[in-house]
């Protein structure tokens, strides 16, 4: 930039990227460096952590303060002003719905697990690519899935399409490859998870942590030490994705200083 030019500003730092929001499970955590929270080489979470996964319209994040003004009877203005309280929140919709996510935005109980049924394995009797929705099973055996909807190979549960003879036709095709030493297996009952939602008094603590991957492949991070979920929750079940929006609350830790105890940011320096 020429330096008598009117308009001083830096285009390195007018970027932007979409953010990856990660829930912690111990507040007590304090970070000092990105990979206290996420692996730097294959980008996975360190142990106590979990994404929150797709997000649509962004991620809302605002701080605010209350003031109380000081007036005298001499003055027609205020004289000064003292902060009377601070508000942190972070707020998005989340478009993963899966139970673990409607477990945080809806405050529910604990997540109980039942197995699927499963049927007798049959032997595939060719190797299977990735990719393929035709499965033969050994001889005889294709008749064991004319009569269920899913079928389960490997640690892939698919629906099914139809049943010919000793062929077994996927509605999607595999993740991986499969030999003749693996087996798909008639699902005669879905497993299921159950988690039951009331009216408690009071919601879990967790930290929150944003991670920004921006332009020049460089991190920003902020974390919240400690969150609640907060404000309504709805979700509508319509011709479009469900989508969940949530709401935290940010909390002051009581054993760090007071212009330090709410969230810290790590920004990476190219």
């Amino acid at each position: 930039m020429a330096k008598d030019q009117f308009y001083h500003f830096d285009k390195k730092n007018i970027q932007g990227g979409a953010g990856r929001l990660i829930i912690g499970e111990d507040t007590d955590v304090r970070p000092t460096k990105i990979s206290d929270i996420m692996d730097m080489n294959t980008f996975e979470l360190k142990e106590g952590f979990r994404d929150l996964g797709g997000t649509t319209e962004g991620i809302n994040r605002s701080r605010g303060n209350e003031v109380e003004e000081v007036t005298i009877d001499q003055s027609v203005t205020p004289i000064d002003s003292t902060i009377s309280g601070w508000s942190n929140t972070i707020g998005t919709t989340l478009m993963e719905t899966s139970i673990d996510n409607r477990a945080l935005a809806w405050a529910g109980g604990d997540i109980t697990e039942t197995a699927a049924v499963l049927g007798t394995p049959a032997t595939l009797a060719a190797a299977v690519n990735k990719g393929n929705k035709k499965i033969k099973v050994e001889e005889g055996k294709g008749v064991d899935f004319a009569d269920v909807k899913f079928a389960k190979i490997g640690e892939e549960t698919i629906a099914i399409a139809q049943v010919s003879g000793d062929i077994v036709t996927l509605k999607k095709g595999v993740t991986t490859a499969y030999t003749t030493t693996d087996t798909l297996v008639p699902v005669q009952e879905l497993g299921t998870k159950t988690i039951s939602y009331g009216a408690p008094t009071s919601v879990d603590s967790y930290s929150l942590t944003l991670i920004v991957k921006r332009e020049d492949e460089s991190f920003l991070m902020i974390h919240y030490y400690e969150v609640k979920i907060s404000d309504n929750v709805e979700t509508n079940h319509g011709k479009e994705k469900a989508t969940l929006p949530v709401s935290f609350t940010a909390f002051a830790q009581d054993d760090l200083p007071e212009d330090g105890n709410v969230f810290i940011e790590i920004d990476q320096v190219m």
